[in-house]
């Protein structure tokens, strides 16, 4: 559960600047959040627009969201694609889903492992087709990986990976060469908490210098320099 502080961020994201409310994920660190189901009809048109324009020239088929934040992103970049059908994966077991195909995700702002499960009736929509998949934020990348998985086991070709921001700098080791796939409207630094105010971590802002060793490696030890907090 977020513990909400009066502190803002503003961050530009497809040349518009916007204020995002800063919340505490623990007693050391904060991030500002970004709730695109609270964002209003315009804002989802202004992302889907800007995604479509920036990965037209990959002539996807397709589009991919995860559930939940990633399906108005999935929805309006379709839309702007001039694509009718989408695929969302889903986060939350249901009645349908029994024989989904599943893979395990771990996100920063959820406790505990989740699985993103794709309905092997649209399995059919993904083969051998050219795909793109979006999400809001990409932060630790889990998520992303786990969509790009489930999409490849499914026979298709990921062309592209769109999301509304990017968060830190993590998101690039978990994807490794797919990285370079990935378009985003913005980036968000995370936050140390120091003397109760949410102070952005300078390692993960846009041009913080990129390096490896402090990335969690292969095993899942971290070898990342320490918070200031």
């Amino acid at each position: 559960m977020y513990l909400e502080t009066s502190e803002t961020f503003e961050t530009e994201i497809a040349g518009e600047v916007f204020s995002l409310p800063v919340v505490q994920l623990n007693d050391r660190r904060a991030i500002a959040l970004l709730m695109v189901i609270d964002m209003g009809v315009r804002f989802g048109d202004l992302v889907g627009k800007a995604i479509a324009e920036r990965s037209a020239t990959l002539k996807p088929d397709i589009v991919v969201g995860n559930a939940t934040l990633g399906i108005p992103l999935a929805i309006e970049v379709s839309r702007r694609l001039d694509i009718d059908q989408y695929v969302i994966l889903q986060k939350s077991p249901k009645f349908h889903l029994s024989d989904a195909m599943i893979e395990s995700v771990r996100s920063i702002t959820t406790v505990g492992s989740q699985h993103l499960l794709l309905d092997r009736r649209s399995i059919a929509l993904l083969q051998g087709r050219r795909v793109m998949v979006v999400d809001d934020v990409v932060a630790t990348g889990s998520s992303m990986a786990a969509a790009i998985r489930l999409v490849r086991r499914a026979g298709a070709e990921v062309v592209g990976l769109g999301a509304i921001l990017t968060e830190g700098h993590a998101w690039r080791e978990a994807l490794g060469a797919d990285a370079d796939l990935l378009v985003s409207l913005g980036h968000i630094p995370q936050f140390d908490i120091i003397d109760g105010v949410a102070i952005p971590d300078a390692f993960t802002e846009r041009d913080a210098k990129i390096d490896h060793q402090f990335y969690p490696d292969r095993t899942g030890n971290s070898g990342r320099k320490p918070s200031a907090a």
